[in-house]
């Protein structure tokens, strides 16, 4: 069992490390170009992701506005905005608050990620495509770590070689009775040496693996496939404060 192995000062080091690998890597992969994300949004546009969110009036307009809670829709809107041909897309750094999230050591209402979105043909655009694109994802999540384990050889890999995607419905099967969170606890405790992307009958998935510091699966990535009007996209995030928490050994989020 590996334990905390970088002081946080350290640790914070190689959270920037982190960051300037990962983020050329990301846009070299999935043809991305990097857009600047909003910290809020006007209410009216209806671009926030859905869910509770922090609003507060603007004392120069009287405009209401909200906190970003997440950044697919606005991305979505960039998509067209730029209009962006398929295979293409943007991505952007955003930090978001959803005050409905617990306080935790692997969750905060604070929430760090790479939001991303590509365009995708609808016609291709299913379970396979979903499966292929989280493949990927994860690929350049290892890769990430070796670059860290050159940096910090004295630090063990945490993400599992075996890369596995389940259906919700076919880990209901195996695991019945319990929340899907819950499922997916016990698969990943029964099999930590898999790093899984489960993914729902509505096209939307999640990459977890096994954190043995604090006794749980760990989300890392987040993606979905959006076949609503205009455009098609496939999109979503990857976690940064939970792949940093996974790959630097550290007891809890880096705060």
């Amino acid at each position: 069992m590996f334990k905390p192995r970088l002081l946080r000062e350290t640790a914070e080091i190689a959270l920037t490390e982190i960051k300037r690998h990962i983020e050329p890597k990301m846009a070299e992969e999935f043809s991305l170009r990097r857009v600047s994300a909003p910290l809020y949004l006007p209410v009216a546009s209806g671009l926030n992701d859905p869910g509770e969110a922090v609003r507060f009036t603007m004392p120069s307009t009287g405009e209401e506005v909200e906190i970003v809670r997440g950044l697919n829709r606005w991305l979505r809107s960039q998509l067209m905005r730029y209009d962006i041909a398929p295979g293409f897309g943007v991505f952007t750094v955003m930090n978001a608050l959803r005050p409905d999230q617990a306080e935790t050591a692997t969750t905060s209402p604070h929430l760090g990620a790479w939001a991303w979105q590509q365009v995708v043909d609808p016609a291709h655009a299913g379970i396979d495509h979903l499966a292929a694109t989280g493949k990927r994802l994860y690929t350049l999540l290892q890769q990430t770590e070796e670059m860290i384990l050159e940096r910090f050889p004295h630090l063990e890999r945490t993400l599992p070689q075996r890369f596995v995607v389940l259906e919700e419905a076919e880990l209901a099967d195996r695991i019945p009775g319990v929340s899907p969170e819950r499922r997916a606890y016990e698969y990943l405790r029964e099999h930590p040496n898999r790093a899984i992307l489960l993914v729902d009958d509505r096209l939307r998935s999640r990459i977890a693996v096994w954190n043995p510091v604090v006794g749980c699966p760990l989300p890392v990535a987040e993606t979905s496939i959006d076949l609503s009007r205009p455009i098609g996209s496939i999109g979503g995030n990857i976690l940064r404060d939970q792949l940093a928490m996974q790959i630097l050994h550290q007891p809890h989020l880096l705060r």
